[in-house]
């Protein structure tokens, strides 16, 4: 209230009505020395303080501001305006607990304050306690139905909770409210792009930028949408032409350095996460992103302290704990990994990738019964989901097939159809009519393996299917367990023709060692399990060996390339060049004595044919060849061996051509 005699209380009347005009027409100094006039006559005023302490915080003098504040309530403790914006200006000094508490005192007030409402929201966005914030802005809503900045941040706030239909529904209420509201046709496109629905991503992406072509926040988003569908370039050359614009644009840098990383350009992801982290040295995920790209540089120890940083900084987040887990597990503090993963699950249960990832901890440790059920996550990630073979047909979960059709399909490389297809006899076995999708590679392979199933390498016009499957989830269907596999072998056959033509150009002479180094260098982690040919060269130098070639496509160039003395057979355009290799590479290994590969396609070739194949694996190798172990499960004709240090392929090499050399002795000797 305003004291004093009638005189003064109107002259500060006066005063206050024209500083509150002067501020909300954004002339701020003039309304702060209107307040100061008339001998600070309005300041004497809770109103007045307040004011001052609003006019004060917009020009960024939160100390001053708070200063007001604080007189205002002094002044008139039950103001709830007064306590609302202490709240304000605290939560803007980074004072949070302090802000939440001057709030929940305005709302102590005035139970039905919208805006306190609201900015309670923000205050427990910025602590990330997102439940409680969609709660307040639940709150602030209802107290004001047409409050377009409560819609907005709700969704926002859902988009944090994995819950992007929600937030398409805020966005748009936030948009009917304010049609042209860029930041909710930015919210709509991250909903968008979280469903999956890439179209209407950027048709949102493209009427935001419509009303703001030079919105960073829009040029941010779209990169990041390009770099979910894999447009790994375009979205590199967006970033390139943000960061041209906005060279301090922290944000801009750390998605590069996602998109670099993608791109298996490591080192230069890793400038791009040094520069975000120096930009912005205070925000949390950008030390994670650092984190990642340090764990698959092999940097485990630096990659552990950066999360240790970012930890401290206030890192809760799924991706912070998905990344220690994955980096816990590399330094075999499998225990430690195997909590992060779940904590990263409980925070976003709807990312498949969580616990896909925890997968392998699982099958590497021998636990199929909780591996199988954590890898079908999968399905639930775009990179390795195939919606259009989904949306057929109900998932086949072992049901009866008598009188149904059953879809199966392959999903990820070559050598995960190669070991899984072990399962298409049992589950022929169960009846029904049964069409396989399968790369087409291997489709004439298949074919003649499996007689009684429609093996194709498109669906083309077949339709009418009761279940579909992924042929990678028939381990989990069938309930495999570590003592389960169904590993009798050969389960696949190469054609004796075939056979018989590649006897006669192969010959008898010599210890015939069929060699194969590359995998596809598309593959994420190409480079933890190709190896150069180079390598390979203690196994030329055991006297009576012949090192033969079974490399295909990518990879035979290094064979020019190959270390002095080294020799190596090449069988032609047919295993080179030919896209139906598989079916020549399977009968060519028929007329072999022994297969060395890296961890590729091939590998799993020769275990299913059941030929003695050894595979040179690096110190943490794939899930499917389990921990410590020489040995397979899964082809009891393979021999395992493992880096004893990171990056040491010399000393698996040395131990494979120690190992060559008394077995082509044994050979001869008997």
């Amino acid at each position: 209230m305003i004291g004093g005699t009638n005189p003064q209380r109107d002259a500060a009347r006066k005063i206050l009505q024209a500083a509150i005009a002067a501020a909300g027409a954004g002339r701020l100094d003039q309304a702060a020395e209107l307040l100061a006039s008339g001998g600070g006559a309005a300041l004497k005023t809770p109103v007045g303080q307040n004011l001052l302490g609003d006019i004060l915080r917009q020009q960024g003098k939160f100390r001053e501001a708070l200063r007001a504040f604080d007189a205002a309530v002094k002044l008139a403790p039950a103001m709830p305006e007064a306590h609302g914006n202490r709240g304000v200006a605290l939560q803007e000094m980074g004072r949070l607990e302090e802000a939440l508490e001057a709030l929940d005192r305005a709302l102590r007030h005035r139970r039905d304050y919208a805006t306190a409402h609201f900015n309670r929201g923000n205050v427990l966005r910025a602590l990330k306690r997102f439940d409680e914030a969609v709660a307040a802005y639940d709150r602030a809503v209802r107290a004001r139905p047409a409050f377009a900045e409560a819609f907005l941040n709700r969704g926002l706030v859902r988009i944090r909770l994995r819950q992007p239909l929600d937030a398409l529904a805020d966005f748009g209420r936030a948009l009917e409210l304010r049609p042209t509201n860029v930041a909710a046709l930015l919210g709509r496109a991250r909903a968008f792009r979280d469903l999956g629905d890439d179209r209407q991503a950027f048709g949102a992406l493209d009427m935001a930028t419509t009303l703001d072509p030079d919105n960073n926040d829009a040029a941010l988003l779209r990169a990041s949408v390009l770099t979910e569908t894999g447009r790994l370039d375009e979205a590199l050359a967006a970033i390139d032409t943000l960061i041209a614009c906005a060279p301090e644009n922290a944000s801009a840098h750390s998605e590069r350095a996602t998109v670099l990383r993608k791109l298996q350009r490591l080192d230069e992801a890793l400038v791009a996460a040094d520069t975000a982290v120096r930009l912005a040295p205070a925000d949390d995920e950008m030390h994670v992103t650092r984190a990642v790209i340090l764990a698959e540089l092999d940097r485990l120890e630096d990659a552990a302290a950066e999360l240790v940083v970012a930890q401290h900084l206030g890192a809760d987040s799924a991706s912070f704990h998905h990344t220690r887990a994955i980096t816990q597990a590399a330094l075999g503090s499998l225990d430690e990994a195997a909590a992060s993963f779940r904590r990263a699950g409980a925070l976003d249960p709807a990312n498949g990738l969580y616990g896909y990832h925890a997968s392998f901890l699982h099958l590497s440790l021998g636990d199929f019964a909780t591996g199988w059920a954590e890898h079908e996550q999968r399905l639930k990630v775009r990179q390795y989901s195939l919606p259009e073979m989904q949306a057929l047909a109900p998932p086949w979960q072992g049901e009866d097939l008598d009188g149904k059709k059953l879809l199966v399909y392959a999903e990820q490389g070559h050598g995960d159809s190669i070991q899984f297809a072990r399962y298409l006899n049992l589950v022929a076995a169960r009846g029904g009519a049964v069409t396989l999708v399968v790369q087409e590679a291997l489709r004439r392979l298949f074919a003649a393996n499996f007689p009684g199933i429609d093996v194709t390498g498109s669906l083309g016009m077949r339709s009418g299917f009761h279940y579909q499957v992924s042929l990678m989830s028939l381990a989990s269907v069938f309930a495999t367990r570590l003592d389960t596999i169904p590993n009798q072998t050969p389960y696949l056959r190469a054609d004796e023709e075939r056979i018989g033509k590649w006897r006669q150009r192969i010959g008898s002479d010599g210890f015939k060692v069929g060699i194969a180094w590359q995998g596809n260098p598309k593959y994420p982690r190409d480079r933890d399990r190709s190896v150069r040919l180079a390598e390979f060269a203690p196994l030329a130098a055991v006297p009576g060996v012949r090192l033969i070639s079974l490399q295909s496509q990518v990879g035979a160039g290094q064979l020019k390339d190959a270390p002095a003395g080294m020799k190596v057979e090449v069988l032609g355009e047919e295993i080179v060049n030919n896209p139906d290799g598989f079916r020549e590479v399977a009968a060519a290994m028929m007329n072999l004595d022994l297969i060395v590969m890296s961890d590729t396609g091939p590998a799993h070739l020769a275990g299913a044919l059941g030929r003695p194949v050894w595979v040179a694996l690096r110190d943490r190798p794939d899930w499917r060849w389990m921990y410590e172990r020489s040995d397979s499960p899964w082809y009891p004709t393979m021999r395992l061996f493992r880096q004893k240090k990171a990056r040491d392929w010399a000393g698996v090499f040395a131990e494979i051509a120690a190992g060559l050399g008394e077995r082509v002795a044994g050979q001869i000797r008997t």
